[in-house]
């Protein structure tokens, strides 16, 4: 299937059920990922994949191992900017909880098809994610609380990927969840 940037670029946002489906799916992935010991490091739009059968989160091309997410080189930035952490903006070390304010970050996207930080120059967009508070003005009051959550500055405050599952857990047995143009 289309990545996620593709289909949010052509036919717009996802409807809530979509949104909340992915944020499941999406969250389990993540789940198994950190369980195996690893952090993905650039979870976005253009990484999510979409399918009949779910998202499949792809490109591991910058994934560490959690004893091995500090940055070595200075003034170096890993990931996508408009999607990454605070603590990745920093080049500080970053764990589980930098792949969930992705994961957030994924959601804003895939609900509204802008970016909770906005866009324009690189150094703005880091500037806005570390001080700024993200702008989920678009965002369905039921996504809110736990996209409100991810997005949280601190990583202590975050939830972890296995709540956010439970938090968007959806029955999709009635359906596609995904809507009729993207399939």
């Amino acid at each position: 299937g289309p990545a996620l940037s593709e289909a949010v670029g052509s036919g717009g946002p996802l409807p809530e059920r979509g949104v909340r489906a992915l944020g499941s799916m999406l969250a389990e992935a993540l789940e198994a990922v950190h369980t195996a010991g690893l952090v993905h490091r650039d979870v976005k739009p253009g990484n999510v994949l979409l399918g009949l059968d779910g998202p499949r989160l792809i490109d591991f091309g910058i994934a560490r191992a959690l004893d091995d997410t500090v940055l070595t080189a200075t003034d170096v930035i890993v990931g996508s900017p408009g999607f990454l952490s605070p603590e990745q903006a920093q080049g500080r070390r970053i764990g589980p909880a930098s792949d969930v304010f992705s994961l957030g970050c994924v959601l804003v996207y895939a609900a509204t098809g802008g970016r909770p930080f906005g866009t324009g120059p690189v150094e703005a967009m880091l500037f806005r994610t570390v001080h700024d508070t993200a702008d989920l003005s678009a965002l369905p009051p039921g996504l809110l609380p736990v996209v409100e959550a991810c997005l949280a500055k601190e990583p202590g405050d975050r939830p972890r990927a296995g709540d956010i599952r439970q938090a968007f857990a959806e029955d999709l047995s009635g359906g596609s969840w995904l809507p009729g143009p993207v399939t």
